[in-house]
């Protein structure tokens, strides 16, 4: 149901197209991987892309090795990067959760133009 309710979505909306390649931001949460799990069994060519920030530690590193085995388990090519968001926030006079985005949307913008991908999927959930 869900499948083609959003099959539907982005037909009518005319987001993508059947062929395009997708970069997928891949966090290992549920949001995430359903998002992978969903635009794969729709057919379209995914890439996932996972950013570690050391923030959490060995959590942060947890999170890591999922999204690899998740991703090796599904066959979906993945690109992971590690960085010091805390570091960085420091160094750009930023928050942490603004350092981080714009980490993550630099890093995807450019993976998007190497990997060939027509559209950037990140998965977000409302609170």
């Amino acid at each position: 149901m869900l499948k083609r309710k959003v099959q539907t979505y982005i037909r009518q909306e005319k987001l993508l197209n059947e062929t395009d390649k997708l970069l997928i931001a891949c966090s290992g949460g549920s949001d995430s991987v359903a998002l992978l799990s969903l635009m794969q069994a729709l057919g379209y060519e995914c890439v996932a892309a996972h950013m570690n920030f050391s923030l959490r530690g060995e959590e942060s590193d947890r999170d890591e090795a999922f999204v690899r085995q998740l991703c090796t388990r599904w066959n979906i090519p993945l690109h992971v990067k590690r960085v010091d968001a805390k570091n960085y926030a420091q160094k750009q006079g930023l928050s942490i959760e603004m350092a981080a985005r714009e980490l993550r949307y630099q890093w995807f913008a450019e993976l998007a133009v190497e990997e060939g991908c027509a559209a950037i999927a990140v998965a977000h959930h409302q609170h």
